[in-house]
């Protein structure tokens, strides 16, 4: 648990896509796509949630309704126990922070995997970085505190989630406003991040959007493909301007085996969003398994530009190979990373790793120093 003055955050948000060429990443960190994709039609890109025209969405007509914030008594009971009301805003804000994750009392945990409503995460004690943040604000506003959602744009990280899926997350947290008195930053979850990364307050219809997003990924990748297009329709009617979501819409029709509707998804990502290198990848498969190989190869392309250039694409695959023991293809990978971003402290600090797992001690040693060096240097730019 973290908490840190006004810049920084906590929530994680899943983007699933199908493996291969796949290459997601954040626009902080990646050039401009020379791509050019033509906008689908509006009316079609419409019909594809339209479940009184589209034949694939009739049955799943009925929309999840959820209020991420919600409390019940019990919540309400947590609060009026654990936060006394006539402490100071800050006061407040450090007792329930402390009730929230001292093991003898809430006891919250971190799990990656799970994404839950207020309530949800209240009872089951865990969920993903969205999931913590929902119970914070829930729980904070019912102590009187000012509390909203914040999205940090965060170097790309993807993970394989199964055989032929992978994720790649986003990060958001929460900002407490005390008005004259400044801001805090509260961080329920693992330490992913840093805090000069550029953020932003995010809406609580945008969070909710995420929220059924991240529910729809999770039934795509258990074969629940009614319960999929349901949230994920959900979660554009709340924000159609999310282009992530409309990839991963597009990657449900594929699993479904309409490359029609998912060709028109996926354009309709890239038209919000070109840099988009989720979409991208899967429109090229899209385009090679129906013999159109000029554009995927001209698809392919891009999202191999991106690989060479993007240095958090080497240190996903360093990660990898040294998870199978694969120490030199691991070295290489990184080495590739720290010559693309020498100030990176994680890429050293993973370097060191390697090392390490290779008998290599005074290696091990000299970049490890690297590594908290850079470390100690990016926190003292945050603070002047």
């Amino acid at each position: 648990m973290k908490i840190k003055s006004p810049s920084s955050a906590i929530a994680l948000a899943i983007f699933i896509s199908g493996v291969g060429s796949l290459a997601p990443g954040c626009a902080s960190s990646q050039s401009q796509s020379s791509v050019q994709i033509d906008p689908p039609p509006a009316n079609a890109v419409a019909n594809l949630l339209n479940n009184d025209i589209h034949p694939i969405t009739a049955k799943s007509a009925f929309s999840p309704e959820e209020n991420i914030l919600a409390i019940d008594a019990d919540m309400r009971y947590f609060v009026e126990e654990n936060v006394p009301a006539a402490l100071s805003p800050r006061a407040r804000l450090s007792y329930l922070l402390d009730a929230m994750v001292r093991p003898s009392q809430l006891g919250l945990s971190y799990d990656p995997g799970i994404t839950f409503n207020a309530t949800e995460t209240f009872y089951a004690r865990k969920g993903n970085c969205l999931s913590l943040s929902s119970l914070f604000i829930a729980l904070a506003r019912e102590a009187n505190l000012n509390a909203y959602y914040n999205e940090v744009t965060i170097p790309p990280s993807w993970d394989m989630v199964s055989d032929n899926s992978m994720v790649f997350y986003k990060h958001i947290n929460v900002v407490v406003d005390f008005g004259e008195d400044g801001q805090e930053i509260v961080d329920l979850s693992v330490d992913n991040y840093e805090y000069h990364y550029p953020q932003h307050r995010l809406s609580e219809q945008e969070a909710a959007a995420q929220h059924y997003n991240n529910r729809g990924a999770e039934f795509l990748n258990q074969g629940k493909n009614d319960e999929a297009m349901r949230y994920f329709h959900r979660a554009l009617y709340l924000d159609p301007q999310a282009g992530h979501i409309w990839g991963n819409l597009g990657t449900l029709f594929r699993r479904l085996g309409h490359q029609q509707d998912a060709e028109l998804a996926y354009r309709q990502a890239l038209t919000l969003n070109i840099n988009d290198q989720v979409a991208i990848s899967n429109l090229s498969r899209l385009y090679r398994e129906q013999g159109d190989t000029e554009k995927a190869r001209e698809l392919e392309k891009v999202a191999e530009e991106f690989r060479k250039e993007n240095p958090f694409w080497h240190y996903t695959r360093a990660k990898a190979e040294y998870e199978k023991g694969e120490y030199a293809n691991a070295l290489q990978a990184i080495k590739h990373a720290i010559a693309l971003r020498k100030n990176e402290h994680r890429f050293y600090r993973f370097a060191s790793l390697i090392y390490f797992r290779q008998g290599k001690r005074d290696l091990a040693v000299t970049y490890a120093e690297k590594a908290a060096k850079l470390k100690v240097a990016s926190s003292a730019n945050i603070e002047n």
